[in-house]
């Protein structure tokens, strides 16, 4: 197993002192042909792909690099990162029929159509997992930051003018689709969240929780919608589990109200890449804008129910925002 530690500092590193084109650096699977290989290497994702004649010799990526100790071959992709409402995929287009993911859900589950309606009743995204807060012992609801909260940033990000209503107003319902949307369908409010940073700090989280109505739930809310495989609530990965996803190459599976159940059946999902430092385009407020993730996990869909037949390196959509990512352990889903 190659050091973790040593991926995560390697990517940051490189993300850090190469131009602004590169916006991912991670370890994973070289791409051949357009089609990925068993060779794991430095993976360095540009906005677009150049000639080699068309850029500056001090700008080139080397076919190997070292780092502390440790020799690397290294692969360039084009390609680039962005939250889900500007996602290049095609990957839902083929279906014919809606999952019912957007459907009104009772109980709730995973996997779900979700929004905060109060201040984003134009937006949808997923909610993740129903889970369990650790300060109070309650069950809530799991999804993104950016699904959940209109301004996402610190506080000391945010533009004084913009009018900013405290969390505990925003109310989440569930759906909100087309002739299903409303304060009728509310699941609780907002409870807490974790902040971006829209600077040249590097986040780690994207993540909110809300409150969700006891007469909303019961004891099968652990599940994720359209999806079997598992009768008990699941645990979270530990950090060895998650370092490994390369060498152990699980089955992945998530749920969103977009693309609906993914995993199961002929269609799978694997894991690509881990330790990813990435740039992602962003609209703070209005203005475009570039914030910066790091840690991250890129995973892609088997080829088997594509109408194409090839592989799909963007498995989902705008509205899945807030999905989890479950994995395959031995026989044990986490």
């Amino acid at each position: 197993m190659m050091n973790p530690e040593l991926l995560k500092q390697l990517t940051k590193h490189y993300h850090n002192i190469t131009p602004e084109d590169v916006v991912g650096v991670s370890y994973g699977k070289k791409e051949s042909g357009g089609l990925l290989t068993d060779s794991d290497a430095i993976v360095f994702t540009v906005r677009k792909k150049k000639p080699l004649s068309e850029i500056p010799e001090d700008e080139r990526i080397p076919s190997k690099i070292e780092f502390g100790g440790v020799t690397f071959d290294t692969d360039v992709e084009e390609g680039r990162y962005t939250f889900l409402e500007n996602c290049p995929s095609d990957f839902y287009t083929w279906q014919t029929t809606p999952p019912a993911n957007r459907n009104k859900i009772r109980p709730i589950r995973g996997g779900i159509s979700v929004t905060n309606y109060t201040n984003l009743s134009n937006y949808v995204g997923t909610l993740g997992f129903v889970g369990i807060d650790n300060e109070n012992n309650s069950l809530v609801g799991v999804s993104n930051n950016h699904v959940l909260i209109k301004d996402a940033f610190q506080a000391n990000e945010r533009n004084i003018g913009t009018n900013i209503t405290s969390i505990y107003e925003n109310k989440v319902t569930q759906p909100n689709e087309s002739g299903n949307s409303g304060l009728q369908n509310s699941i609780g409010i907002v409870k807490r969240y974790v902040p971006l940073s829209g600077t040249s700090y590097y986040n780690s989280v994207d993540c909110a929780l809300t409150t969700l109505n006891q007469s909303d739930v019961d004891s099968s809310s652990y599940l994720q919608y359209g999806m079997t495989g598992w009768n008990q609530p699941l645990v979270f990965a530990t950090t060895s589990e998650i370092d490994n996803l390369l060498t152990t190459n699980p089955n992945l599976f998530s749920a969103g109200r977009t693309t609906g159940p993914k995993g199961e059946g002929d269609m799978k999902l694997f894991t690509e890449s881990i330790s990813s430092t990435i740039s992602i385009d962003y609209n703070k407020q209005g203005s475009d804008t570039t914030i910066y993730f790091e840690d991250c996990i890129k995973f892609y869909a088997s080829a088997s129910t594509t109408p194409d037949g090839n592989v799909c390196t963007y498995p989902i959509n705008a509205g899945d925002s807030g999905s989890a990512l479950v994995a395959d352990f031995n026989g044990t889903r986490k």
